[in-house]
């Protein structure tokens, strides 16, 4: 099919190729067909699911009647000189009636096929490998395919279309839109550019905005419908691997889950502190949809064998005929494919807490995709160790500090510098509680554990010591309980730092941290 009505310079501007996948004045959204030429004629019904098969009269309708799922074909409009088709329908396909559908016939005529870069249908343009639109596109190559009224079929190409077949835009832009196109996103997408199309879109085609034009209706309509579809992962997921039928499917009861695929992903202590977003892959079986019968080049490609099916069949009993489920080879075809996952990490998310993906996992033929189900494990880290909420590390001081008073900075999960200053007489193994400088409370950051800082003392190497310090210490270290020295007269400051350490160690202790003070867990003072 072409495009008819076209102005001279939407012409130009498709000949020159400065058309963006958005679309654009001159790229279809300017052409107006005659009236006749929107009027509905009837749904023309076709056989074997193919748009394109064989006419089967008994089962045309009326404009106005619904087409439900379940037949193919498609709509006859134009009731002057030309004759056009609109919304080429296979079995699968949303409920619509034709009278709204030949409103839009522009929207599935063909403009031509516009190549870009960069393994994006929303890369750099190159014009000079644009296709006609009866030309059979390689399904590697990235571009679009304008249709008429501002339509665009977007192709990723690159491994996104590894597994699909060479097409023609013709064929393309004939068909009914699927739900990616409803939104103007390739399959790609991931939910956050799902969210912003949807946002942009609703605005655009808001009844408040387009009073109550039937055709602008009908877009909205089939924009929301494609959002409450696309913008479900669950709902995605089962529409990804086996489309619109098996969602009704799903909505009937009709179908039940796949097994959960399980597994785990390792994160450091500071991502569980701060929280973090990165992407991770898994390895996952997925059906190829469209082969269960075909011997295509593209269908060749999946080999990896589906999951057997369960059929009820009639088992002889003795006399009798019995219904019994049984497992059969599926007629389906399944390859291998890296998935990405998106991994969303919560402040203050727990090793053992899990991350599930709805309907990510391996698809199995007539069965719902299962969930990937990753469970958090932590790396240890090199300074602190956790405890539920509560954070520990370990702080080592000579004994020259124990007894005068240490100084020591530590550099926290977030970057943070904590300055902790003791003046008092350390003992060996007290442990410091630092009030709220522990792990965030996942759901409620505002809400932290104590960081505990166990002090340890460094004692002098044997031999340190001389034999004429070995001596002074004997005669003026005090023991417990004795009383203090009388002030020194030497000019030797070793008495003056013991007494100072003996008058300290009998006043209350406590702990400063970059000038606040903190409680001091498990600490002894000589009363």
């Amino acid at each position: 099919m072409t495009c008819g009505g076209r102005s001279g310079a939407a012409q130009a501007a498709a000949v020159e190729g400065s058309c963006p996948a958005a679309g654009g004045p001159g790229c279809g959204d300017g052409a107006v067909l005659p009236a006749e030429d929107v009027n509905c004629v009837r749904w023309r019904q076709t056989g074997g699911c193919n748009p394109n098969g064989p006419l089967e009269q008994r089962g045309d309708k009326a404009c106005t009647e619904e087409i439900p799922m379940g037949s193919s074909g498609y709509c006859h409009c134009g009731t002057g000189a030309t004759k056009r088709k609109a919304r080429l329908s296979t079995c699968d396909h949303r409920p619509f009636k034709c009278a709204t559908e030949c409103l839009q016939v522009l929207r599935y005529t063909c403009v031509s096929w516009r190549q870009t870069g960069g393994c994006s249908a929303d890369g750099a343009r190159e014009a000079s490998k644009d296709q006609a639109c009866d030309a059979s596109i390689e399904p590697r190559s990235s571009g679009f395919c304008e249709c008429g009224d501002g339509r665009v079929i977007r192709k990723p190409g690159c491994e996104h279309g590894e597994f699909a077949a060479p097409f023609k835009c013709e064929d393309e832009c004939g068909r009914e839109p699927d739900l990616y196109e409803e939104l103007g996103i390739d399959t790609s997408a991931p939910e956050k550019v799902v969210k912003q199309a949807f946002r942009k879109l609703s605005l655009k085609y808001h009844p408040d905005k387009t009073q109550d034009d039937p055709k602008l209706t009908a877009r909205f309509a089939a924009i929301r419908e494609a959002y409450d579809v696309i913008g479900d992962p669950d709902k995605r997921a089962i529409y990804d691997s086996a489309g619109l039928k098996m969602l009704d499917d799903v909505k009937n009861g009709k179908v039940e889950k796949g097994p959960a695929m399980n597994g785990e992903v390792k994160v450091s202590l500071e991502q569980l502190y701060k929280g973090a977003e990165f992407k991770t892959s898994i390895k996952r079986k997925v059906i190829c949809r469209g082969c269960a019968e075909s011997p295509t080049d593209r269908c060749r490609k999946c080999n990896a064998g589906c999951a057997n099916e369960v059929e009820v069949r009639q088992v002889q009993m003795g006399p009798f005929l019995t219904n019994q489920q049984v497992e059969v080879p599926s007629k389906q075809k399944c390859r291998h494919e890296q998935t990405e996952l998106l991994v969303e990490i919560e402040p203050g998310m727990a090793p053992g807490d899990t991350l599930t993906f709805k309907s990510m996992g391996e698809h199995q033929p007539k069965k719902i995709p299962g969930d990937v189900v990753l469970k958090i494990a932590e790396h240890t880290h090199k300074v602190f160790r956790r405890s539920g909420s509560d954070l520990h590390t370990d702080v080592s001081v000579s004994l020259k500090e124990a007894l005068l008073g240490f100084q020591r900075s530590l550099t926290h999960l977030d970057g943070r510098r904590i300055e902790l200053s003791f003046d008092a007489i350390t003992r060996p193994n007290n442990v410091m509680q630092i009030v709220g400088e522990g792990m965030p409370s996942r759901g409620d950051p505002t809400q932290r554990g104590n960081l505990y800082v166990k002090l340890s003392i460094d004692m002098p190497e044997d031999g340190a010591l001389g034999a004429a310090q070995r001596e002074w210490l004997a005669a003026n270290f005090l023991a417990e309980n004795s009383a203090p020295p009388a002030s020194p007269q030497s000019s030797d400051m070793s008495d003056v730092v013991l007494a100072r350490a003996w008058n300290r160690a009998r006043s209350p202790c406590g702990l400063s941290v970059g000038g606040a003070w903190v409680a001091i867990a498990h600490w002894e003072s000589t009363s």
